[in-house]
């Protein structure tokens, strides 16, 4: 009852399994989609057309959601290909009001020249919270100062 899970694979029908014994239990979902770029190493389908994708990502989004509970959040990892479009999919999902932040993350560190146009030396993290206002912030202290800045 206690233990972590990772589900790997194409998992929408463990995910719907779960849902009555996790719904409003999770305190944290990460969730590393198939970028759909067909260059993707694990076995599933990463060369979706756009709108099937998206389909792919809306019904995994919507269990996560109910998976959460009201101060859970969820962080999904996903490169630039797709990144705008999830971000306003997810909106739709767990509201603009409960997005709280886009990390960019560093995942090439050595120096490449393959690029058309531009680097893409970095992928991005979407965060949102189920309920935003709810989600902890860090307890970092801070000072008088800090704050009035």
């Amino acid at each position: 009852n206690d233990d972590n899970l990772i589900i790997k694979g194409n998992n929408l029908l463990a995910l719907h399994t779960m849902r009555e014994k996790y719904a409003g239990k999770i305190k944290l979902v990460y969730i590393d989609p198939p970028y759909n770029n067909g260059g993707d190493a694990f076995q599933y389908n990463d060369k979706f057309n756009h709108s099937t994708w998206l389909t792919f990502m809306k019904n995994r989004l919507e269990i996560a959601f109910d998976f959460l509970q009201e101060d859970g959040t969820i962080w999904i990892n996903i490169d630039m290909n797709e990144s705008h479009y999830l971000k306003v999919l997810a909106d739709g999902i767990f509201g603009r009001d409960n997005f709280i932040t886009a990390i960019a993350w560093q995942k090439i560190h050595s120096t490449k020249n393959d690029s058309r146009y531009f680097s893409d030396n970095q992928d991005t993290i979407l965060v949102y919270g189920k309920n935003a206002d709810l989600v902890k912030r860090n307890n970092l202290q801070q000072t008088e100062k800090m704050n009035s800045r």
